[in-house]
């Protein structure tokens, strides 16, 4: 399967994750392009990783089902006592980096930055967490 083709077919490509994932830096700015680069370089790498993408096919499956009401509670209302779609952006997070990731997985679905606030408004229940837990997973790696 390819991960990278499946993802620009839902407008998530490597420039508009590398932009959401370099949003929430904190550091020294004149060091961008190289975090940038860095950070680029982890998400391909990462993406070949068989259980992160495994997992970012699951929530793109699972975004289809609740679409098509078939999950079982009412997909459009995304209600908070359902938190299996933060599950998902968690254990994608941990995959890559570990702890830290998990925290920082936090930040990224708290802020939703960029693409990963589009899928959500596109009402992605799913994918936007998966996604927020691919870019929290690769920050981290790239201050490893």
């Amino acid at each position: 399967m390819d991960i990278i083709g499946l993802l620009k077919s839902y407008g998530i490509n490597i420039e508009n994750l590398i932009d959401a994932g370099i949003s929430l830096y904190v550091g020294d700015t004149k060091e961008i392009d190289k975090v940038k680069e860095k950070l680029k370089i982890i998400i391909l790498k990462e993406l070949n990783n068989p259980n992160v993408s495994t997992l970012l096919i699951a929530a793109i499956l699972l975004d289809k089902e609740g679409k098509n009401n078939n999950l079982p509670f009412n997909y459009s209302e995304d209600p908070n006592y359902v938190y299996v779609d933060e599950v998902l952006g968690l254990a994608i997070a941990n995959e890559i980096a570990g702890t830290k990731a998990i925290f920082n997985f936090r930040f990224y679905d708290a802020k939703k930055p960029g693409i990963i606030g589009e899928l959500d408004k596109k009402g992605y229940m799913f994918l936007d967490d998966a996604i927020a837990g691919l870019l929290a997973g690769c920050m981290s790696k790239v201050f490893e």
